[in-house]
C-alpha cells in the first residue's frame, strides 16, 4: 500500500493511472488488516506467543479501523479532486486542520472506541464474534452493511421527525450545509449514540459472524461514512448511483434539503420510502451543479 501511494505521489503519470492506483490503495487499505492476517492463517504465526485471544481480537479490530481511517485521509489528500458538489458553498481549508478536526472529535474516535472496547471486554457481543475460526465471511459482511444502514436510516428519520430529539442530537451536525470529508463525525455525543452505536449493537445481534467479518464490516462502514461526506465527487460515483450505493452528492442533498436522502451507505430505503432526490435535480436549482459537472466533463 505504501509503495502504491509512493508511486502516485512521486512518479509522472497520467491522471487515469494515478487515480487507479489511489483507488486500488483505498480499497485494499480499508480491509488490509483482516485480509492480510487471515491469508493462509498468517495471524496464528504472527501472534503465536499470545495466550489470551480475546483482548487480541479487540486490539486487531480497533487497529483495522484506525488503518482504514489513515488510508481514507491519505486518499483524500493525494487524489485529483474532481468536481465540487456545491461549488457556491465550498470553503477552502488546510488539509492538516481537517485531519486534526477529524481525529479529535469525542463523538467519533472516543465514543466509538469506548463502545467497542466495553462491549467486547464485558462480553456483551453475540458469542460468534469472539471466534477466530474461518476467514472473512463476505456474504455476512454484506448482510451487516445492509442491516446497519437500514437501522441507521430508521434512526436518522426518527431524529428528524421529533423536534426535541433533533435539537438535542442531530442538529449540530446539520450546521454543515455543504459538508467536507472531515465533518463526518462532527456532531454530538447523543447523535452518535442514537444513529451509530444503537444500530451497531442491534446489527451484531441480528447478524452473527466471526471476529474477522466484524472488523471488515466496521472498517468498510466507517470508511464509507467518511467518504460520503466529501465535498468532491469520487471517480466511482456514476457506478454507485446506478446500483443504489450512497455517494457524496446523495448525502449533500440531505445536508441541503433536510427532508430527503436519509440513507448513508445505500439509497434503497429512500427509494422505497419516496424520500430520495436526485442530486443533479436538486443542485441544478440550488448551486448550478449540472453546469459545474458539464464544464468538468468538457475539460
Amino acid at each position: 500500500l505504501q509503495f502504491l501511494y509512493f508511486i502516485a505521489i512521486f512518479l509522472p503519470m497520467g491522471d487515469a493511472i494515478r487515480t487507479s492506483l489511489l483507488v486500488s490503495g483505498l480499497c485494499f487499505g480499508t480491509v488490509s488488516v483482516p485480509v492480510i492476517l487471515t491469508s493462509g492463517g498468517r495471524w496464528m504465526k504472527v501472534f503465536s506467543g499470545v495466550k489470551d485471544w480475546q483482548p487480541l481480537g479487540l486490539c486487531i479490530g480497533l487497529g483495522s479501523v484506525v488503518v482504514s481511517q489513515v488510508v481514507v485521509m491519505m486518499y483524500h489528500g493525494l487524489r485529483n479532486k474532481g468536481t465540487l458538489i456545491q461549488p457556491n458553498k465550498a470553503k477552502k481549508y488546510s488539509f492538516w486542520e481537517g485531519v486534526l478536526t477529524h481525529v479529535s472529535q469525542p463523538e467519533g474516535v472516543t465514543l466509538l472506541g469506548f463502545y467497542l472496547s466495553s462491549t467486547w471486554i464485558c462480553r456483551l457481543m453475540n458469542k460468534s464474534y469472539y471466534s477466530f475460526e474461518g476467514g472473512i465471511q463476505w456474504p455476512l459482511v454484506a448482510a451487516q452493511l445492509i442491516t446497519f444502514d437500514m437501522l441507521q436510516t430508521a434512526a436518522h428519520m426518527l431524529e428528524h421527525k421529533f423536534a426535541t430529539l433533533y435539537r438535542s442530537s442531530h442538529k449540530p451536525h446539520h450546521r454543515f450545509t455543504s459538508p467536507r470529508l472531515f465533518d463526518a463525525f462532527n456532531g454530538s455525543l447523543l447523535d452518535t449514540l442514537f444513529m451509530i452505536i444503537v444500530p451497531l449493537y442491534t446489527t451484531q445481534l441480528l447478524i452473527p459472524s466471526n471476529v474477522w467479518s466484524y472488523m471488515t464490516f466496521g472498517s468498510i462502514f466507517s470508511t464509507w461514512l467518511v467518504l460520503i461526506h466529501s465535498e468532491w465527487t469520487h471517480v466511482w460515483d456514476p457506478l454507485f448511483k446506478k446500483i443504489g450505493f450512497g455517494t457524496p452528492a446523495d448525502h449533500h442533498v440531505h445536508h441541503a434539503v433536510y427532508t430527503r436522502n436519509f440513507g448513508h451507505l445505500f439509497t434503497y430505503w429512500d427509494r422505497l420510502g419516496g424520500t430520495y432526490s436526485d442530486p443533479e435535480k436538486i443542485f441544478s436549482k440550488k448551486t448550478d451543479f449540472s453546469t459545474s459537472a458539464s464544464r468538468a466533463s468538457m475539460s
